[in-house]
């Protein structure tokens, strides 16, 4: 029996998720996504808040799904760069030689394709992850030394990025150095950056969820490590829904004649705004909603604009059934411009669900199971809930307490009020009642006390008055005492 027992349980340990090497205690770091001032820059930058260097000089680093390395701009990246607006979009400058914790490392092999069509070079410091979870309060730090960093030298994109790639040199300082319980790592991008036009801000947790900031469902799916991004999906269908609700499907052969659409793989990156579609869907979205290349070109990606603003939505449905809507003022900016980038037939990049999608989307990634997790993201979060991500667990959101009719429509409320309303009224009533008692005894009292000495003065008037026949009058009607109810 004993030797059964073994068996079963050997089986058992044996099937079971093998997450009892990982430190799930550890709770996770949270990094806050919005606007700030950063470091040798005037303008307020959106971006992650993170330091670098000792004493520090405070970033806001953009997060990438592609990138491995986390990168900042040298002090002199501008004047060597073709980058459009430079000095706001850095997310601030590092100055090496004011850091007393930097080590240059002329020898370290970058673990990225060139991002910098110029050149930039490596270096080991202290990174400062901030935990601040609103505006107005202070930030706690955690500090990650002997951190790997690139700095960008000269080049044409925006430098400043937390690189959360496949393989993470942040991610795995954090897990090497035992703060965090594994290679977990969580992200919603927010609304509140020029190219969104909105004011919801984003959120980093590194070995961790917010779990107030998604709802189920929660779709899985495995890693593709040999794209760019492995953060790979299939998309079966896209709907453009117009404001009378008719719906109509970008894929649709029998709407779009002489297209070859179909379903087909996606990378989600946040290294660019617009989406990148089919060359034919591309088409089929211009003509569905008179859709062109902008003219101005005003954000440099290529983006789509349509004619007049549109009220309607446009729905993105992956092959599992997960749904996507981008409402009205994502489909439409208020200068009409689209998130959905001009294509070439002949391009040969990869199909992008891009910083636009991920707007409205909460990922959560385990690099230790090479899986994601994709679920709706709640837009207005007033309450922040960090949660440690196990590796290969499943993530799940906080449910709200279940809540009767009469809590959710406040009747609960109006009946205590009314029961402590009623107890109020009974106890003024009482006393009211007990003042009239007491005060209807004393009248009583005075009133036999008056009796008795009439009374008396009338034996003592009758013996003295014998034989006389004049008697004394009722008293006059301004003698008469009045009853004053707060007398006493």
């Amino acid at each position: 029996m004993a030797s059964l027992v073994l068996t079963i349980t050997l089986s058992l340990l044996l099937l079971a998720p093998p997450t009892f090497a990982f430190n799930c205690s550890k709770p996770p770091i949270y990094v806050d996504i919005h606007k700030r001032a950063v470091h040798d820059s005037s303008e307020f930058q959106y971006g992650s808040f993170i330091g670098v260097g000792t004493p520090a000089q405070n970033h806001s680093l953009w997060p990438s799904l592609t990138q491995n390395h986390t990168s900042f701009a040298a002090s002199a990246y501008c004047r060597n760069s073709s980058l459009k607006g430079c000095e706001d979009g850095t997310g601030g400058f590092f100055v090496k030689s004011d850091s007393t914790s930097f080590q240059e490392n002329d020898n370290f092999k970058s673990l990225d394709n060139s991002r910098f069509t110029g050149s930039s070079s490596f270096g080991q410091d202290t990174l400062r992850l901030y935990t601040h979870y609103f505006e107005t309060d202070g930030a706690s730090q955690t500090l990650v030394e002997n951190s790997t960093i690139e700095i960008a030298e000269k080049g044409s994109i925006a430098p400043g990025i937390v690189g959360m790639g496949l393989s993470s040199t942040l991610l795995q300082s954090l897990v090497s150095k035992d703060i965090i319980a594994g290679r977990t790592y969580s992200l919603y991008i927010g609304q509140g950056f020029d190219r969104a036009g909105g004011a919801v801000n984003g959120s980093n947790t590194f070995g961790g969820f917010d779990a107030g900031r998604f709802t189920e469902p929660v779709h899985a799916y495995k890693m593709k490590e040999s794209n760019t991004s492995p953060f790979t999906v299939r998309v079966k269908d896209i709907t453009i829904t117009s404001p009378d609700g008719r719906n109509v499907s970008l894929l649709d052969k029998s709407v779009f004649q002489n297209t070859d659409a179909g379903p087909f793989d996606a990378q989600l990156t946040t290294d660019q705004y617009p989406l990148s579609l089919p060359f034919s869907v591309t088409e089929n979205f211009k003509r569905q909603l008179n859709a062109r290349p902008d003219p101005e070109n005003r954000f440099g990606d290529d983006s789509l604009q349509l004619p007049a603003p549109f009220a309607g939505s446009m729905t993105i449905v992956l092959d599992d059934g997960f749904s996507v809507t981008l409402p009205g003022e994502v489909l439409s900016n208020a200068s009409n411009i689209s998130p959905v980038q001009n294509r070439a037939r002949n391009d040969s990049r990869p199909f992008y669900l891009s910083t636009a999608f991920l707007t409205q989307v909460y990922l959560m990634a385990d690099f230790d199971s090479y899986t994601f997790f994709l679920a709706p993201a709640v837009q207005k979060n007033n309450i922040v809930m960090p949660t440690t991500f196990c590796p290969k667990s499943i993530p799940r959101p906080y449910v709200w307490p279940k809540q009767s009719a009469w809590v959710r429509n406040g009747l609960i409320g109006a009946v205590i009020g009314g029961v402590f309303g009623g107890i109020g009224i009974g106890i003024v009533g009482f006393c009211f009642w007990a003042a009239w008692v007491r005060r209807r005894a004393e009248r009583r009292e005075e009133d036999e006390e008056r009796a008795r000495k009439r009374a008396k003065m009338e034996q003592f008037e009758v013996e003295e008055g014998v034989g006389t026949t004049e008697f004394e009058g009722p008293p006059k009607r301004g003698a008469r005492r009045g009853w004053r109810f707060w007398r006493r």
